[in-house]
């Protein structure tokens, strides 16, 4: 299934225009709805960047609120988004707007068509003015495709038939503005739905987003997402590349590293390497996602060849560990390193991972206070937002108004974590520091030994 899906992807995306990478001091911040709030695409795009790019100090904030749309993100903007003074904003909104429940199979009549198109109307108008407050707040915009609604698998969740050609329509219109006007666009609807096509031809059951049709999983769709926005932005393909020649005794070439102290023996090579970045730790929480895409071979090459070594099998050790035997023919093919476990690189990048899924998960507990704040309307109201028993009461008056709606329980929880974590949100903004400190030194380059002894 990958090389078809990976055919296809080749075919159907990623005409988008070129995304600009992030660049040294960006100021980035990921503004959407509950599949930003809740989900970790830009955790995947902040890692490879924490790997591939050690000195290119960034910061990312998490910006999406569970069921937000345009214009209520408009409202936000100012007190939430515009204070981490963004020099790059990414906008994915569209699944909240195009209204769920104008959709289904039994509303094609005129009048539910009419009410779509409403909605539709509403978005265009709203996201050209975010568009324009962005800009005039000197942050660059990043335009966004919505995810899709999943109405094609064969699932028991209840299917608002005809959602995803309302995103489809929303899709359209980022990709007209951003080609208006010159502004960068990752298109996730129509790769997306091109994977999600492929798996359901496997299995209809099948899907790349979530049981409700809406929100993709961390895997596959979130790493999906994350590829497709790295895509756009052209990442590059190498970690690393060395290559040696061990019967002429030379280094031929070491691109983004540099190579020295090499010693040629009969049967063995050393040598000593700084590699200018960490592989993407390719772990199992993305394995679905890894064997729908060609990630490994378009964005995490970390390739050693040597040439001309004595026929048979050699074997590789970086700082004294043992991580693999090869044989003289695929050494001088070239071995990809990138996924290799045992590799201090590799744990190193595992390392920064760890770290990252840490700020990630501060980052979302934030969010969920974020979404209490603006939901209830606490926001709009006359509640001293620092007297916890005031709001409290509140909240739990406006509790009683979803007491019969499916959305009740994620209501509850949130609310009730509110307080505790508005009492904590000094400490977290304290930790997230500290752990953005700690990213770009644990990132950092290291030096290693490398022996190759044939057996």
């Amino acid at each position: 299934m990958k090389l078809t899906v990976c055919l296809l992807l080749c075919c159907a995306t990623i005409h988008a225009a070129q995304v600009p990478q992030f660049q040294d001091g960006d100021r980035v911040c990921f503004v959407g709805d509950s599949i930003t709030h809740g989900g970790s695409y830009h955790s995947v795009v902040y890692l490879y960047y924490l790997t591939r790019f050690p000195n290119r100090e960034i910061r990312v904030w998490n910006k999406g609120i569970s069921g937000d749309r345009v214009h209520r993100v408009l409202h936000r903007l100012d007190e939430d988004i515009a204070l981490a003074k963004p020099t790059v904003a990414t906008v994915m909104l569209g699944m909240n707007d195009v209204g769920g429940w104008l959709y289904g199979s039994n509303k094609t009549d005129a009048a539910s068509q009419q009410a779509q198109q409403k909605e539709l109307e509403r978005y265009y108008h709203d996201m050209a003015a975010l568009i324009h407050e962005f800009e005039a707040i000197d942050s660059e915009v990043v335009l966004v495709t919505p995810s899709i609604y999943d109405q094609t698998a064969e699932l028991k969740t209840h299917n608002d038939f005809g959602r995803n050609d309302g995103l489809g329509k929303c899709a359209d219109f980022v990709k007209r503005t951003a080609s208006s006007k010159g502004q960068g666009f990752v298109d996730f609807y129509e790769a997306m739905g091109v994977i999600n096509a492929q798996v359901q031809r496997d299995d209809p059951a099948a899907t790349i987003v979530g049981a409700d049709r809406v929100h993709p999983g961390a895997d596959p769709g979130h790493f999906i997402m994350g590829y497709l926005f790295l895509k756009a932005q052209g990442v590059p393909q190498l970690v690393s590349r060395m290559v040696l020649d061990a019967k002429a005794k030379r280094v031929l070439e070491a691109a983004n590293s540099s190579v020295s102290d090499a010693q040629f023996g009969d049967g063995s090579l050393s040598f000593t390497a700084l590699e200018y970045a960490l592989p993407f730790p390719q772990t199992e929480s993305i394995a679905k996602g890894l064997a729908l895409l060609p990630f490994e071979q378009e964005m995490n090459q970390e390739l050693l060849s040597v040439k001309n070594l004595p026929d048979g099998d050699h074997t590789l050790s970086i700082d004294g560990i043992a991580v693999g035997a090869w044989s003289a023919a695929q050494f001088s093919e070239g071995i990809n390193l990138a996924s290799n476990e045992l590799t201090p690189q590799y744990q190193q990048a595992l390392k920064v991972k760890q770290l990252n899924d840490t700020r990630n998960h501060l980052n979302s507990q934030m969010r969920d206070a974020a979404f209490t704040f603006y939901n209830s309307g606490l926001s709009e109201s006359d509640v001293d937002v620092d007297d916890p028993t005031a709001v409290e009461a509140f909240l739990a008056e406006k509790l009683k108004d979803v007491e019969e709606q499916p959305w009740y329980a994620y209501y509850k929880e949130n609310f009730d974590a509110y307080s505790e974590i508005r009492a904590q949100e000094d400490q977290i903004r304290s930790e997230l520091e500290t752990l953005h400190e700690r990213l770009y030194q644990v990132n950092q380059p290291v030096v290693h030994h490398y022996t190759l002894i044939q057996e």
